[in-house]
């Protein structure tokens, strides 16, 4: 069986206001992931998922660095490369629990 796989979820030459779409989308998952999964947890065990919200926090930090920097006037206009590669396999134990 095999126990890893690798893809690339986003390739591609994107104008300043595609780009900003694309990594705003991205951030925006994920955030929403963690916010149903600290509220599951609230709900279940009465306490928020504390890595979920420092999570949260960090993702939140940085979509707004991503968006100042494709806001400035000198790089509007411009084509940004993005790539985005996906690493998936299987983790044992606790490890699966640092991988969120």
């Amino acid at each position: 069986m095999k126990k890893k796989m690798d893809f690339k979820l986003i390739e591609g030459a994107f104008s300043s206001s595609e780009a900003k779409e694309i990594m705003d989308q991205l951030f925006n998952d994920k955030i929403n992931f963690h916010v149903r999964k600290s509220f599951n947890s609230s709900i279940k065990y009465g306490i928020k998922d504390l890595h979920s919200e420092e999570r949260i926090r960090t993702l939140k930090r940085e979509i707004k660095k991503t968006s100042e920097f494709l806001d400035q006037e000198e790089v509007k206009g411009r084509t940004f490369l993005i790539n985005a590669n996906i690493e998936l396999q299987s983790a044992k134990g606790s490890e699966s629990d640092k991988l969120i």
